[in-house]
């Protein structure tokens, strides 16, 4: 199993999943296909196996298909039999109240998964 790496476009994250367990999805998540573009990803998270999984999700927005896809990529960590801890730090901007409630409410929904909200302000882009 090796290392996957997707470049981010205007419509699809960044996504930095490493074999050790490290997770990093960044950026807008509202691709064309939502299926399309996660499929690989939950192909690749139904191989892992690793004892901790520490997965950043920075998210600037996500539609309705892309959350879908996203909330069974994190119950597939949460249910995984080869994964034994799963750690997700959602991060938020200060003023995303709308970011700030799907954290919470991801939280609530995935029980066995220990939740971070991480409050953060996005640098000006020069």
């Amino acid at each position: 199993m090796e290392d996957l790496q997707i470049t981010p476009t205007k419509n699809t994250p960044l996504v930095d999943f490493f074999t050790s367990g490290k997770l990093i999805m960044a950026g807008s998540a509202f691709a064309e296909n939502a299926k399309e573009f996660f499929d690989p990803i939950l192909d690749w998270i139904d191989e892992l196996e690793v004892e901790t999984v520490d997965f950043d999700l920075i998210l600037d927005y996500i539609n309705t298909a892309s959350a879908k896809k996203l909330f069974e990529l994190l119950k597939m960590l949460q249910n995984s039999r080869r994964i034994n801890h799963v750690k997700i730090n959602w991060f938020y901007q200060k003023w995303d109240e709308d970011s700030l409630e799907t954290g919470k409410i991801l939280a609530e929904s995935l029980t066995e998964i220990k939740f971070s909200l991480v409050e953060y302000e996005k640098k000006a882009e020069s």
